[in-house]
């Protein structure tokens, strides 16, 4: 099994094999000789997340040739110049996701949001100003941080749709006179294929509309 595409600072999903909640991490070095990488220690509420010795869990690795996810097991911990990573060993093949594709629909839905780890604890709320099956740009009046984690309700395609996504990128907007003061890029983590499908149709389901307005 290789590691080969896998590379420093590369963003990694880390998920127990019976709990679907994600948390965002990254790569701080790989070991292919022992089909191992260190992992940084990973936050949520600002507080760390340690992985139990022993157990398995599914990773994600976001790549630059694509979205790869292994099958792993927690080994134990690992100082390095002063700081612990986790180290997993890599079980079985990697599979690389095929994500189907969905154009970005306009949307300008409001919707209520909630950060998982960094220094903002309280609800929130924001606009979509687009959607895919693979994230949202959101507008927002506060500046959220770049790898937080946040929840996110989606209630245009159901009221009780709730998805995880990691915060990508952010924009200042710049304008004195806007609503929002910040653009958020987040992408979605964690979400199953039934969810990548309802969030897909709902896209298709409103760009048939538009163009049957026309």
């Amino acid at each position: 099994m290789s590691l080969r595409f896998i590379s420093d600072r590369t963003r990694v999903e880390v998920k127990s094999e019976i709990n679907d909640f994600p948390y965002i991490t990254t790569v701080n070095s790989v070991m292919e000789e022992r089909q191992c990488v260190l992992l940084d220690i990973m936050r949520l509420g600002g507080e760390e997340v340690r992985l139990t010795v022993g157990k398995p869990y599914k990773m994600r690795f976001f790549t630059d040739r694509g979205v790869f996810s292994y099958s792993g097991v927690m080994r134990g911990y690992v100082k390095k110049d002063n700081y612990d990573f986790m180290l997993v060993q890599t079980t079985g093949e990697a599979v690389k996701t095929q994500r189907r594709q969905s154009f970005r629909l306009a949307c300008g839905e409001k919707i209520d949001f909630n950060m998982l780890d960094g220094d903002i604890t309280m609800p929130h709320w924001g606009l979509i100003r687009d959607i895919s099956s693979g994230g949202i740009r959101l507008l927002t009046v506060s500046e959220i941080n770049e790898t937080h984690l946040a929840q996110l309700q989606l209630p245009m395609i159901d009221p009780n749709f709730w998805v995880y996504g990691t915060v990508l990128s952010k924009h200042s907007l710049n304008n004195d006179e806007a609503k929002y003061n910040w653009q958020h890029g987040i992408e979605f983590v964690g979400l199953t294929d039934a969810e990548t499908e309802k969030i897909i149709k709902f896209v298709h389901a409103e760009q048939h509309k538009a163009r049957a307005a026309r």
